[in-house]
């Protein structure tokens, strides 16, 4: 057993290798980017952002975060430009509670889509890791699709029928969050995807079930992670022999678990639960939320 200390953006690069149907089967390698293209990644976690202009400036990148119910800009941002401060909010992350200032943007503008008087927290960029992120506040009932093959992230446009290579996962929504079945040896688990993370977690009731159903391959490392707020919180870092989302089973999937506050806020913390992050995500061609149908779409790449 080791120890380290770690990010919610520093797992990436840990093999993930998917079994879809119709049987396929890649690991981790990376695609091939043009360097323009590359420039549309965050980090090395290939996490997708999007240019927003705010109060008319900009273009800022930032991240659409599927697990925050509330937006978020970087305090040098605000800095940048010139907000000034206003109430304090408690703001929830990861490792707990922590009380913040908040601004007022007048407009936030993505493309043709201009959104008004959002009052916004405010958080250190070092731990963000983007100028900003938008939350479940700002993406409504509008679709999402993270196109990990073309580098694009699309909010509010149609979106492509199914296809042969499309898994279509039915959803369910508690407090905002959508919320899909997953499967581990023994255990079904609460999921839901976090866009904005690079790494997939599970709470301590995923640790014990997982161990008490031989699901753990191999040792654990004991680590440290630093939420966005900068606070940190004990974990340790395990692999799933599998996890199975519909007719998909994922094979030797590294998940960091602890005692993260964010399962307890959305009330998950007494069944086995996991936060699919970006590590899990960028290994499909494309991911779409439909709020409006309830479903997930995962598109698995087309081998030839």
């Amino acid at each position: 057993m080791t120890g380290s200390t770690l990010s919610r953006r520093s797992l990436a690069g840990l093999a993930v290798t998917l079994v879809a149907n119709p049987a396929s089967a890649w690991g981790s390698e990376d695609r091939q980017t043009s360097p323009e293209e590359k420039l549309r990644y965050l980090d090395a976690a290939r996490r997708l952002t999007v240019e927003v202009m705010i109060n008319g400036q900009g273009p800022f990148k930032m991240m659409v975060d599927t697990g925050a119910d509330s937006s978020v800009i970087s305090i040098e941002t605000a800095d940048k430009l010139g907000l000034a401060r206003g109430a304090t909010v408690e703001m929830h992350s990861i490792a707990g509670v922590q009380t913040v200032d908040t601004v007022l943007i007048d407009t936030l503008q993505m493309g043709r889509r201009i959104t008004r008087r959002m009052r916004v927290s405010l958080v250190a960029e070092r731990y963000l890791g983007a100028a900003g992120l938008l939350g479940l506040d700002w993406l409504g009932a509008n679709s999402l699709m993270l196109n990990y093959g073309k580098l694009r992230m699309a909010v509010g446009e149609p979106l492509p029928l199914p296809d042969a290579n499309t898994v279509v996962i039915k959803t369910r929504t508690r407090s905002g969050l959508t919320l899909l079945d997953a499967f581990m040896p023994g255990h079904r688990l609460i999921a839901f995807l976090d866009s904005g993370s690079s790494t997939t977690v599970g709470n301590l009731a995923l640790l014990r079930a997982a161990q008490a159903s031989k699901a753990v391959l191999g040792g654990v490392v004991d680590l440290n992670l630093t939420s966005a707020t900068g606070q940190t919180l004990p974990g340790r870092l395990v692999v799933l022999s599998r996890l199975t989302l519909d007719t998909m089973t994922l094979m030797n999937v590294p998940v960091v678990v602890g005692p993260v506050h964010t399962f307890e806020y959305w009330g998950l913390g007494d069944q086995p639960a996991i936060l699919i992050g970006s590590d899990i995500l960028q290994k499909f061609e494309t991911v779409a939320l439909d709020f409006k149908r309830h479903e997930v779409r995962f598109k698995v790449a087309d081998r030839g």
